[in-house]
């Protein structure tokens, strides 16, 4: 048992009422009434605490959307007394962000349900703890209960739940800019469907010289246009990726990116999708192929993705690129560059992986460097002056750098998208219909 506010300001108010049965014996026996009444309903708060029951669920998905709003509900029920009012408190992994620690229960139509939302920040399998209710009948006292006891395990995956509605909202967004028309992507006649006769105007490269010799007639062979297209997610996993935006890696943000890519291409474009991670300590290809069956074998290898500490290995990269990648295909590589000495390591694999293939390369933006840069200067000492002087200067030349590495990736014929990591989702999805209404590959 637990006490109240609610008991200590009435416990107070009767110490008050007797202080001054010093000036009126009045005062002094309302507050003796006012005793035996505060201490007979305590008696009746605890003896109904103690005979109250309550039956509770915690009700969560199994499987939760990283960075993305995820609920969890509590179905309760009283079976034995009576319950007024109460709080709970979810015993759920620091992971699991939440505006309160706090939640109020409220009256339901078959007992008391109770309700909120968390932001999972990392990707995995996790373990929930147990969930605390803290009962009260008159007010005056409060009982714990506990409503699950036993851990519950969730897994964290890639954001996959509100992927129609997002690819709908930039699809949209693309008609109201650019306006709906129909584009002719590029097409190679290798998928072979059948054998018919020849009509005049058919190509006599296409004649079947076989079919034409046992039949006695000219039979050409009919081919079907292959208008599917190769897409390469690749992501790096080492400590550059580490760095955390709104709570989740830059890591945690190229993978949500590319899932929704991923299921935008096989939806709707029919496309071949493949993932290729590659840290200091190897490299994971998953082949590119077609097929809604895909999708979950893509969002498997991003959920098994970790980072590592130190540099990727970008020369293995290339060769693994190399030597998988037989057809010219679309490659985002997500990565953070942060200066130019770190471009120009990285800029002759780069050259090398365009040579095959249009390459994207990601490089995500800072705000709170822009934020330092334009920071006011004035009314500070001499010495704060001098200290905020140099941080808004080493800022300025950082935000130049990412602006220059932008620019000597174009000069090399590479496509750079340099976005906010918040709006890397959107952005990647944006630069793809783009590409592909141009047949830049």
């Amino acid at each position: 048992m637990f006490l109240k506010k609610r008991f200590f300001i009435i416990l107070f108010s009767i110490a008050a009422l007797a202080a001054f049965g010093v000036l009126m014996a009045i005062f002094y026996k309302i507050a003796l009434v006012g005793l035996c009444i505060f201490v007979g309903a305590t008696i009746v708060d605890m003896v109904m605490l103690i005979r109250l029951r309550i039956e509770g669920s915690r009700d969560i998905a199994s499987k939760l959307d990283l960075g993305e709003e995820n609920s969890i509900k509590f179905d309760m029920k009283a079976t034995r007394g009576i319950l007024k009012s109460g709080y709970i408190i979810d015993e759920i992994p620091s992971e699991f962000i939440t505006e309160a620690e706090i939640h109020e229960v409220k009256k339901s139509r078959d007992g008391f349900a109770c309700s909120y939302q968390f932001f999972p920040s990392r990707r995995g399998n996790f373990n929930l703890g147990r969930t605390l209710l803290f009962a009260s009948v008159l007010g005056l006292l409060e009982r714990r209960i506990v409503l699950t006891d036993k851990g519950q395990e969730v897994d964290v995956y890639p954001a996959f739940t509100r992927l129609r509605e997002k690819e709908e909202q930039v699809r949209s967004k693309q008609v109201l800019s650019t306006g709906s028309h129909k584009r002719q992507l590029p097409s190679n006649q290798t998928e072979f469907r059948d054998i018919r006769e020849y009509v005049v105007g058919d190509d006599i490269r296409t004649i079947n010289w076989k079919a034409t010799a046992r039949t006695g007639s000219t039979m050409v062979n009919e081919y079907e246009d292959e208008r599917s297209q190769h897409i390469i997610n690749v992501i790096d996993c080492g400590s550059a990726m580490q760095r955390t935006f709104n709570s989740l890696s830059l890591q945690d943000h190229a993978i949500n990116a590319s899932l929704l890519v991923s299921y935008s291409a096989l939806e709707k474009e029919s496309d071949c999708v493949g993932v290729c991670s590659y840290s200091p300590k190897g490299i994971s290809y998953l082949p590119a192929r077609a097929g809604k069956m895909h999708f979950s074998s893509i969002m498997q290898q991003l959920y098994a993705l970790g980072t590592e500490h130190g540099e990727s290995d970008i020369e293995q990269l290339c060769i693994t690129l190399d030597r998988n990648v037989k057809r010219r295909s679309l490659v985002f590589l997500y990565t953070d560059i942060p200066t130019m000495t770190a471009l120009e390591r990285q800029l002759q694999f780069f050259k090398r992986i365009s040579t095959r293939n249009c390459l994207v390369v990601v490089n995500c933006l800072d705000k709170e460097l822009e934020e330092v840069s334009k920071r006011d200067l004035d009314g500070n000492t001499k010495r704060s002056q001098h200290h905020k002087y140099v941080e808004c200067t080493l800022a300025k030349d950082m935000i130049n750098q990412k602006q220059l590495i932008a620019d000597t990736l174009q000069q090399n014929g590479i496509y750079c998208l340099s976005i906010y990591p918040e709006a890397l989702s959107f952005g990647v999805l944006t630069k793809y219909l783009e590409l592909k209404s141009k047949r830049a590959w």
